[in-house]
């Protein structure tokens, strides 16, 4: 069992001994959003070390936050943050955008300002790299979070397409 991390803890960086507590916190996000996390042995889950295991380590354009205790640990708050990249206009003449995703507290630690460090501390972060337009999809419980932390609806509508994946055939190797 861990011991409970301290919670005045600024956010750091995540590392690769940070892997199992961002799992287990992106079950206890999907939980808060409605849907079920599934059991330990989900297929998403076996997936999920490896995806936060190359964000973390390979990929300079990905930055994850989290508040808790020393890298594997007990971590209490966790978010991400990447460049997403999109035709240039006036507002980004790059074409580069900020997305801010996966921000959780656990159920224990929330209302104690930990969520709000985390985002302000992603938000410097893509300043620091020059990226001035930032989104996000907020759930209701953290919409204040991110008022409070200056972002404002947004005029483009959010819609979504999920399609059905084909089974996939065997290759043919050539004759």
């Amino acid at each position: 069992m861990h011991s409970a991390p301290p919670t005045d803890t600024a956010p750091r960086p995540a590392t690769a001994a940070d892997v199992p507590e961002l799992v287990r916190l992106r079950a206890v996000a999907l939980a808060a959003l409605g849907v079920d996390p599934g059991p330990a042995d989900a297929a998403w889950r076996g997936v999920a070390p490896a995806w936060f295991r190359e964000r973390i380590n390979a990929r300079a354009d990905v930055h994850c936050l989290v508040v808790g205790g020393a890298p594997g640990e007990r971590l209490v708050a966790t978010g991400m943050a990447w460049v997403t990249y999109h035709l240039p206009r006036p507002q980004y003449t790059d074409g580069r955008r900020g997305y801010l995703d996966g921000i959780v507290t656990d159920e224990g630690f929330r209302g104690q300002g930990h969520a709000r460090r985390i985002v302000d501390g992603l938000v410097a972060w893509l300043n620091g790299i020059g990226i001035h337009y930032i989104q996000l999809h907020a759930s209701s419980d953290g919409e204040p979070v991110y008022k409070a932390a200056g972002f404002v609806p947004s005029h483009f509508a959010s819609m979504d397409l999920f399609t059905t994946p084909t089974p996939t055939s065997t290759p043919r190797t050539p004759a």
